[in-house]
C-alpha cells in the first residue's frame, strides 16, 4: 500500500502482525490540510475565472470569455485532482491478510513521497514458501514435485507442497552457491506468518542406498580428479 501522493503521516491505525479486511479496514492515513487549503484556492480561483468570462460575454469579447473560460477549466482539472488525492488519504488495505510491514507509529508526521510503500499485506491464503536447495543437489528438484516442510515455530506441523518455479540463477547465501526453489502450500493454518525459516524436504523418487551414501563423496573426487 504505497503513499498516494506526497505529505506527511497523520496516523497509523495497525501494526504488524494485525490481521485486516480487504477494502474495509483502514491502515492509516495522511494529512489532508495543504491538500485542502489549494483546493480552497483552486476553487475560489476558478470562480474568478467565470466571472471573467462571464463579464466578458456581456460585452461581447469572445476571445477573452473563451480564454478566461479555458483558464477555469484547467482549474476545474485541478479541483478534480485534489478532490481526488484527498479522498485517497485514507489508506485501505485492498487485500485480506497479515501486516507484515507498517510500523510506522512513531514515525506520525513525517514527509513521504508519492509511491513510498507505507504498509505491506500479506493474504495467508495464498502463502508461499521459498527453499534454498544447495547446487549440488539443484538437479533432483522438478516442477510439479511435492514436499513437506517443517518451521522452527511448529517443528512438529508438517506443511505439505509443491514445486512451483526454480530460478535459474544461482545465489550466494551463507556463503553457498544456491538456487531458489519457490513452492505453493497446499495447507495453510492461522498460526503461519511471513518470514518464518524451517526445514523442508523434497520427495524426488527412489534411489538406492549406496548411491545416497556415496554421490557427495564421489562427486567431489571426481571434480578433484578431473583434468
Amino acid at each position: 500500500v504505497p503513499a498516494p501522493f506526497d505529505g506527511y503521516i497523520k496516523r497509523v491505525d495497525v501494526e504488524v502482525g494485525d490481521m485486516v479486511e480487504g477494502g474495509n479496514s483502514i491502515l492509516g492515513g495522511l494529512d489532508t490540510a495543504e491538500l485542502r487549503l489549494s483546493l480552497a484556492a483552486a476553487k475560489a480561483e476558478k470562480v474568478s475565472y467565470l466571472k471573467q468570462a462571464s463579464a466578458a460575454m456581456r460585452d461581447a469579447e469572445t476571445a477573452q470569455a473563451q480564454i478566461a473560460q479555458a483558464n477555469a477549466d484547467k482549474v476545474q482539472a485541478q479541483v478534480e485532482l485534489l478532490e481526488y488525492q484527498i479522498g485517497q488519504s485514507n489508506l485501505v488495505s485492498p487485500i485480506g491478510g497479515v501486516v507484515v510491514k507498517g510500523d510506522l507509529k512513531r514515525q506520525i508526521g513525517a514527509p513521504v513521497k508519492v509511491g513510498d510503500v507505507l504498509f505491506e499485506v500479506c493474504p495467508l491464503e495464498s502463502l508461499r514458501a521459498q527453499l534454498m536447495v544447495p547446487e549440488d543437489e539443484i538437479y533432483d528438484i522438478k516442477i510439479a514435485q511435492e514436499g513437506y516442510l517443517a518451521t522452527a515455530s511448529y517443528p512438529g506441523q508438517r506443511i505439505k507442497f509443491v514445486v512451483e518455479r526454480i530460478n535459474p540463477i544461482a545465489e550466494v547465501v551463507n556463503q553457498r552457491n544456491v538456487f531458489k526453489v519457490r513452492v505453493q502450500l497446499l495447507d495453510t493454518h492461522t498460526w503461519m506468518r511471513p518470514g518464518m525459516e524451517g526445514v523442508a524436504k523434497v520427495s524426488v523418487g527412489k534411489r538406492r542406498y549406496v548411491w545416497i551414501w556415496t554421490r557427495k563423496i564421489v562427486n567431489w573426487i571426481r571434480m578433484k580428479l578431473w583434468l
